[in-house]
C-alpha cells in the first residue's frame, strides 16, 4: 500500500471538547454532550448532539433489548459475590465484567457457538479483531470495543470470509474515528479494469481506510486479480 505523504500523527481532541479547527466551532449542537463510553443505555451519550435542530432524543435501547429467542440478560451492578464465568463450549450462561466495572449475566441455549463479532461480544469474548480495533483507536480499550459491539453501536466488518483475505480489522461506530471508504468498479459502459486499478492506487495513496470493488461487468475475475 502506498502511504507516502499521509499524516498519521493526528490525535483526537480531548473527549468532550469541540473538534473544530475554527474559532466559532462546528455547526450548532455538534458534539454537544461529552461522550460517555459505557455499556448498555448509558453509552447513548457517546458523541451525541441532542440540541441539533431536528435530531430525535437519545434512546437508551441497545442491541441487548433485541436478543434472539431463548436469550436473557441482566446487569449485576454492585451485586456481592459476583465473579466472572467465562464462555466454554456447551455452556448456557456467562457472567463478565463491563467497562464501567459492573457485571453482565447472559443466558442462552446450550450448545451455542459464536461465529460473528456481535455474537462473541454477547457472551463476553474479546476477539483478536476487537483487540486490533482498540490498538487502532487509541482512545478505546478492548473491553470498551467489545461493549460497544454488544450494544449495537459499533460494527467490525470481519467475518470468517473477510479474515481469509488478510483483513486488517477496523470498526465503524459512534465511539470510533470517522472512516473513509472508496469505491472502484469496472463497467462495460464507461470504465475499464486499468482505469479502476488506477483509481484504487490513488485511494490508497490519499489514505482511504477501505476500498470496495463494485464491478458490474467486463472481466470481473481479471479486475479482482489485478
Amino acid at each position: 500500500m502506498i502511504t507516502a505523504g499521509i499524516d498519521r500523527g493526528y490525535q483526537l481532541p480531548p473527549l468532550g471538547t469541540n473538534p473544530s479547527s475554527t474559532a466559532q466551532g462546528t455547526t450548532p449542537g455538534s458534539f454537544a454532550l461529552p461522550p460517555v463510553i459505557q455499556p448498555g443505555g448509558a453509552g447513548a451519550r457517546t458523541f451525541a448532539s441532542p440540541d441539533t435542530p431536528g435530531m430525535p432524543g437519545l434512546s437508551e435501547r441497545t442491541a441487548w433489548d433485541f436478543l434472539p429467542d431463548g436469550w436473557e440478560t441482566d446487569e449485576l451492578e454492585g451485586a456481592e459475590g459476583v465473579g466472572p464465568l467465562g464462555f466454554s463450549q456447551g455452556c448456557a450462561r456467562v457472567v463478565f465484567s463491563q467497562g464501567d466495572g459492573s457485571f453482565r449475566e447472559v443466558t442462552f441455549p446450550a450448545g451455542f457457538a459464536p461465529s460473528t463479532q456481535l455474537e462473541s461480544a454477547r457472551v463476553g469474548i474479546i476477539t483478536r479483531e476487537m483487540e486490533r480495533v482498540a490498538a487502532r483507536e487509541a482512545h478505546l480499550t478492548p473491553i470498551q470495543v467489545r461493549d460497544e459491539v454488544a450494544a449495537g453501536r459499533m460494527v467490525i466488518p470481519a467475518n470468517k470470509v473477510h479474515l481469509g483475505y488478510r483483513l486488517d480489522p477496523m470498526a465503524i461506530g459512534r465511539a470510533t474515528k470517522t472512516k473513509i471508504n472508496a469505491n472502484m468498479g469496472a463497467s462495460p459502459v464507461s470504465s475499464s479494469t486499468d482505469e479502476e486499478v488506477e483509481k484504487l492506487k490513488w485511494a490508497e495513496r490519499w489514505g482511504a481506510d477501505t476500498v470496495m470493488d463494485l464491478s458490474t461487468g467486463g472481466d470481473l475475475d481479471a479486475c479482482r486479480d489485478a
